[in-house]
């Protein structure tokens, strides 16, 4: 019996056979195609009508295969030079090189096997375009985080993490219970509720040194996130692009004061004197003093050198 549902791999598989079975089956009756190839008639009328749009690159009337099928009778034409390999082309084998290396750092690290064999694709591909194997496109994520991380927001477990955290510019320990993985600004994140803070927290995956599943207890006591804000101020002396990205200034003006608040006393400390004086803390006064005092010791030590 035809079948008159195609899955998405299962057309792909019957497109790609179709063209070379046409070329010596012309003149075949739509219905002994559809027959043959195991679909019904009407999907066999929207697969020929899908290769009416496949050719060649260029992909004018003069690279796409022509087709005549409205008789109930199908030819093919112009799919000749289909059936000779293409040569990879220098665009071609630079994205193929970018995708074997995006896939290989997701991977863990003991999938050796399919490590070795990536490995070996790309230096055959390298030789082939004459591309250097040193072509990289994947990030500092580490596959086997990565992997870990997606095999515990499946079972519902919780995460020991060595975190890098770059507002304190420390790595900190810390149990999670992962929620989710998203994309954003071309970095993944892990949204997960952390049992340190007692709060939910996103962590930059790439940051993640090391990942070990965990079972907790899922007691989820949230913390008054309010409460935990240092409000501070600052007066602008240079309307600088990067100071008003940094703290996400609007507006900025030459002698303003602004009232800004954050959660890390930290990153206030690193991005004020990040500033390089374009940027004065005003308040908190502790806060102002300890920048004062690493600031005295940076210029200290230049004198020292």
């Amino acid at each position: 019996m035809s079948k008159n549902v195609s899955a998405p791999l299962q057309r792909t598989a019957r497109l790609l056979d179709l063209v070379p079975f046409l070329n010596t089956h012309q003149g075949i009756a739509l219905k002994e195609l559809a027959k043959h190839f195991d679909v019904s008639p009407a999907q066999m009328s929207a697969d020929l009508t899908t290769l009416w749009m496949c050719g060649l690159p260029g992909y004018t009337p003069l690279e796409l295969m022509d087709l005549e099928f409205e008789s109930g009778f199908v030819s093919i034409r112009n799919a000749e030079t289909l059936s000779k390999p293409r040569t990879i082309t220098f665009q071609e084998g630079v994205a193929l090189l970018l995708g074997l290396d995006l896939i290989a750092s997701s991977l863990p690290d003991e999938r050796t096997d399919l490590l070795s064999a990536i490995k070996s694709l790309r230096e055959r591909l390298s030789k082939i375009v004459d591309v250097p194997i040193k072509l990289l496109a994947a990030s500092n994520t580490s596959g086997t985080v990565s992997a870990v991380i997606a095999q515990t927001v499946q079972s519902n477990k919780g995460l020991d993490i060595r975190y890098h955290s770059m507002y304190k510019d420390l790595i900190t320990e810390r149990t999670v219970i992962p929620v989710d993985v998203y994309e954003s600004g071309n970095n993944h994140y892990l949204r997960a509720y952390c049992l340190t803070a007692l709060d939910y927290r996103d962590f930059r995956i790439d940051r993640i040194v090391q990942a070990t599943p965990v079972v907790v207890a899922r007691a989820f006591e949230r913390k008054d996130r309010d409460s935990e804000k240092i409000n501070f101020s600052l007066t602008i002396f240079k309307t600088a692009r990067d100071v008003a990205e940094r703290f996400a200034i609007t507006n900025m003006q030459m002698g303003t004061s602004v009232a800004l608040s954050s959660y890390s006393k930290q990153w206030i400390e690193r991005s004020v004197m990040a500033s390089g004086g374009a940027a004065i803390l005003e308040t908190p006064l502790d806060i102002r003093a300890e920048v004062a005092k690493k600031a005295r010791l940076m210029l200290n030590r230049y004198k020292e050198a």
